[in-house]
């Protein structure tokens, strides 16, 4: 793999690790905690198919996450942040294709794509470009005006 793939692989695992320990509660020695199936698939399959696996579940993750508010979103990126770990934020930007369609539609249709844009709107380290930031507060005011 790429250097690039390497640390992309290395984020996103760091990441799975603290969302499925510290939000969903399932202990690290766990044969079940996706940390130690990663393993697994990682000596099955080598590490570039276990990226695409590995990417499905952080698709996952934000799908779960999808209806949470700003803060509730806040609280775990300054928790992931804290822990040196990418945040929720900044994925949701990067893999979402969620937020991707909403960009190109140009328009909030409902409650849970309020939220994930709010979210994404409020929350100052995600990386997102000025640009695409005021992109995002015009949407969330002609959502919050519509409503």
């Amino acid at each position: 793999m790429s250097r690039e793939k390497e640390l992309e692989f290395e984020e996103l695992s760091l990441f799975l690790e603290f969302y499925s320990t510290n939000v969903s509660g399932i202990q690290r020695e766990d044969p079940i905690h996706p940390s130690n199936c990663l393993v697994e698939i990682v000596d099955k399959f080598g590490k570039s198919k276990a990226l695409q696996g590995l990417k499905q579940a952080i698709n996952d993750t934000l799908e779960d996450t999808a209806s949470w508010d700003s803060n509730t979103v806040s609280k775990l990126d300054e928790q992931l942040l804290d822990n040196g770990t990418i945040t929720l934020s900044t994925l949701r930007t990067r893999y979402w294709s969620k937020y991707k369609s909403i960009l190109k539609r140009g328009k909030i249709k409902n409650e849970t794509e309020y939220y994930l844009i709010r979210g994404l709107e409020c929350e100052l380290d995600n990386g997102i470009p000025q640009e695409q930031r005021a992109l995002l507060t015009e949407l969330v005011r002609d959502f919050e005006e519509r409503v």
